[in-house]
């Protein structure tokens, strides 16, 4: 299974980005947090749909996947049993940027 690091950051980094006709999965996700303060994190999921009859030029949607707030110091683990899906680019938003608090996403494709 591939696995990114990417650093805290307010404007958002991207971890992965999911091929065409293809399903991102994530199934590890760890947050280390060696900054002074709390820091949320949150997983996206930045996609742009197919057009359709009903919508021939679809536009850019952002879903929100998932939320996590590590206390300084501390880390946060999960191994998924299922998966958190990415339709198109994985990105992580933090709340604060701070080199210090490192974001590791484990990921395959479907």
């Amino acid at each position: 299974m591939p696995s990114v690091v990417v650093e805290a950051d307010t404007g958002g980094k991207t971890a992965f980005e999911v091929p065409a006709n293809k399903i991102g999965k994530i199934k590890f996700l760890e947050v280390d947090n060696q900054a002074t303060s709390a820091i949320t994190i949150t997983i996206q999921d930045v996609f742009t749909p197919s057009a359709s009859a009903g919508n021939p030029e679809p536009t850019e949607v952002t879903e929100i996947r998932k939320v996590i707030t590590v206390e300084a110091g501390a880390s946060y683990t999960e191994k998924l049993d299922g998966y958190i899906e990415i339709l198109g680019a994985c990105v992580v938003v933090a709340s604060a940027t701070d080199s210090a608090c490192k974001v590791i996403v484990g990921y395959d494709f479907e």
